[in-house]
């Protein structure tokens, strides 16, 4: 207590000796330091305020519950709702090619659709993020730390250098192309690449880490093995978006997605060249493949 009444008694001297305009100077200096600390603490508020409203409304990532399962009969492939399809890969296959060709079809697509949708749910996802961020950005608004991260974890997996690039590359197809290309490089789930590999789209590699013990002839290259059907599917994609290959159907892909029309672009992807692109129309347009471009996943698996 005595030194508080010694430090009072000092300052009282102290501003007793100080001129009229050493006071004024003091006390607007005063003034201005209280006016500053004032907004500080209102700065200080309205960050909290506006990050908390950030945060609340910050882009939420959903998950797709995958169900992993075996096939050792035809019964075990679980048939699809178009409208609520059960999110089911399959770890384990077997050739279909002793069902009649309408039936044989028909477990194909029941077989793959499904990991076809979970890849497209988690692109368009990621897409939508995208664009989320892109919003934030034209409208001035800071990324919260975890958005930035994503950011940039997304552009180094496609080796994008801007949000632009990274839409083009991170894009899905139409799910009948996809089908398409299925049933053309599995044979309808025939092929050994299908049944020994969990290849659907006939892959090959170089890398024996990824190799199943099928080799090519007079070649060292093997045949991708997948662990499950999605593996294999979301490996297309990564084929389609990624490669030099695919650039022209990526941009055109942007600006349409009618089956007949993006099929004109994927002639690369096979020897066959238009041969190809010819087969994969006709495999769309004879088994009515368009009609599973609006299939989805069932919300009751999606959180």
């Amino acid at each position: 207590m005595d030194r508080i009444d010694n430090l009072y008694r000092k300052l009282r001297i102290f501003y007793k000796r100080l001129t009229g305009r050493e006071k004024t100077t003091i006390f607007f200096v005063s003034f201005l330091f209280f006016i500053v600390f004032l907004k500080a603490i209102h700065d200080v508020r309205t960050y909290r305020i506006i990050k908390k409203e950030e945060i609340e409304k910050a882009f939420k990532f959903k998950k797709v519950i995958v169900l992993y399962r075996e096939i050792n009969r035809y019964t075990d492939i679980v048939p699809i709702n178009c409208s609520a399809v059960v999110p089911v890969t399959y770890t384990k296959v077997i050739s279909l090619r002793g069902l009649p060709i309408p039936e044989r079809k028909k477990k194909f697509i029941d077989m793959v659709l499904p990991s076809i949708l979970i890849v497209n749910f988690y692109i368009e996802q990621d897409r939508n993020f995208i664009k989320y961020i892109k919003n934030k950005i034209k409208n001035g608004k800071f990324l919260l730390p975890e958005e930035e991260e994503k950011v940039k974890e997304l552009l180094e997996r496609y080796k994008a250098e801007t949000l632009n690039e990274l839409l083009e590359k991170m894009n899905v197809n139409p799910v009948s192309i996809v089908l398409a290309q299925a049933a053309i490089e599995s044979g309808w789930g025939t092929s050994r690449f299908f049944v020994e590999a969990n290849n659907i789209f006939g892959v090959w590699t170089f890398n024996k880490k990824y190799a199943s013990k099928i080799k090519a002839r007079k070649s060292n290259v093997y045949l991708k093995a997948y662990p499950s059907l999605l593996n294999s599917v979301k490996d297309y994609y990564y084929s389609i978006n990624m490669s030099w290959a695919y650039k022209k159907f990526r941009l055109v892909r942007l600006r349409t997605d009618d089956p007949f029309l993006l099929s004109n672009y994927l002639e690369k992807y096979s020897i066959l060249r238009e041969r190809y692109v010819e087969k994969i129309k006709i495999v769309i347009k004879t088994n009515n493949l368009t009609k599973y471009d609006n299939c989805s996943l069932s919300p009751a698996y999606i959180h």
